[in-house]
């Protein structure tokens, strides 16, 4: 643990542009001050100098003793501006419910590649494949702080995994993960499988599958939790938006030869609805060999994993003097070579759950935290660590879970995003 925290702190020395800005937290879009109490202080005091009550600081803060040194007060500023009640930060973050007083034990199991990060000889740089868990570990943290800080006891313990089976394999073997009671991790499906061998079926523990979008050897396991949208899931949620909106409107669905399956399902699901829908495997990209499946206008349904198979069709599809709007899988946001003119152009539409929503409140809180913690702009995977801990350990209910009949679990939530105005924003 000791040495990963080096790493992480390297991580952000290295990385992070300070920033000054006011040391303000936000819970529930509320207005907090953080305050460190220093020698001499008391509460009067510190609630004159912050323009409230202390009636209102003991309730913010839940203080049933005596103030002291070093103590770390939240201030309701929000106050200030109205009349509404203080409410205590345990409230805002857990809910009104009781705090759960017992210890919550969890394993993150990341490829934090420590034997890597020791061979330099300096501290002036780390490895770069590392940084997949450290975006992930800061966002674990941060939520786990903030619990904390709200009475949860929650204990982190964490595995360097290494991308590497062997080293899987001979973390389950020395039975430390026995006693967690949430295992998170492996990234990579490929050994998440070996986590599920052991504990798949323990219904005492929580495995949570954070980023691979592969579920294929893991459904048969009640303990799993998938969070990351397959690319069934994502398909499911962009039907049902057409279904919904474009009904009345042509709709055709170009697939490659991988995704004929896929097509052949999402076609039902239109007939379903009395609504035909054409399909085409494509095989040539290029904008001569799909022109003749548009017409004036149309929503097109991309179904590829291939990032050259996107990439071409969206540049053949925009190239075609006909008005398409595209719906397409969430990997299109990692591809770098995109135009975003013509993804705009195109309107392409795809689920989102990664993104941060700038008008929900619960975004704009972890965005403060993180940039107040921090100092810097949140990183990739982030914001994904966070949710995972707020939702299992706290009160934010972040995923929304589709049950199997095996007891597996699989995320089926997600918002729809379009290109608009040089940005990836919600569909209103």
């Amino acid at each position: 643990m000791r040495r990963i925290g080096i790493i992480v702190f390297l991580f952000f020395c290295l990385q992070v542009v300070p920033q000054n800005s006011p040391d303000t937290v936000y819970f529930s879009g509320k207005k907090f001050v953080k305050h460190i109490v220093q020698a001499g202080e008391s509460l009067k005091s510190i609630a004159m100098l912050h323009n409230v009550q202390t009636l209102e600081i003991k309730q913010a803060n839940e203080l049933n003793r005596r103030l002291f040194y070093n103590q770390v007060l939240y201030i309701p500023i929000y106050l200030n501006y109205n009349k509404e009640d203080a409410v205590s930060v345990k409230e805002l973050i857990l809910g009104k419910e009781n705090v759960d007083t017992g210890v919550v034990d969890i394993a993150l199991l990341l490829p934090y590649y420590l034997l890597n990060n020791e061979a330099f000889d300096t501290l002036d740089t780390y490895y770069n494949k590392s940084e997949l868990a450290l975006s992930f570990h800061v966002g674990v943290e941060l939520a786990v702080d903030s619990l904390r800080r709200a009475g949860k006891k929650i204990v982190v313990h964490t595995f360097d995994t290494n991308r590497d089976s062997t080293a899987v394999s001979r973390i389950v073997a020395s039975n430390k993960l026995d006693r967690m009671d949430i295992i998170i991790g492996p990234m990579y499906s490929s050994l998440f499988q070996i986590i599920c061998e052991k504990y798949g079926q323990d219904n005492t523990k929580i495995l949570i599958s954070p980023l691979s979008r592969d579920n294929q050897s893991i459904t048969k396991y009640p303990s799993v939790y998938q969070i990351s949208l397959t690319y069934k899931v994502q398909a499911d949620i962009l039907t049902s938006y057409l279904i919904e909106k474009k009904l009345g409107e042509r709709i055709i669905i170009l697939n490659d030869s991988k995704e004929d399956g896929l097509a052949t399902y999402l076609k039902h699901k239109f007939k379903m609805q009395n609504k035909t829908v054409e399909s085409y495997q494509i095989t040539h990209t290029k904008v001569d060999s799909i022109r003749r499946y548009f017409v004036e206008a149309q929503n097109v349904l991309l179904l590829s994993k291939d990032k050259a198979f996107i990439s071409t069709m969206l540049g053949s599809i925009g190239s075609i003097d006909s008005l398409s709007t595209v719906f397409s899988f969430e990997s299109i946001v990692a591809y770098e070579n995109l135009d975003i003119t013509n993804l705009m152009e195109l309107d392409v539409h795809i689920p989102n759950s990664r993104s941060i929503n700038f008008s929900n409140n619960y975004d704009l809180d972890f965005v403060s935290l993180f940039e107040r913690e921090y100092g810097t702009n949140i990183r990739k995977y982030s914001k994904v660590g966070y949710d995972i801990i707020m939702h299992f350990c706290g009160s934010s209910n972040i995923f929304t879970f589709q049950q199997y009949k095996t007891g597996y679990y699989e995320n089926i939530s997600a918002l729809i995003y379009h290109y608009f105005d040089y940005e990836l924003v919600p569909v209103n």
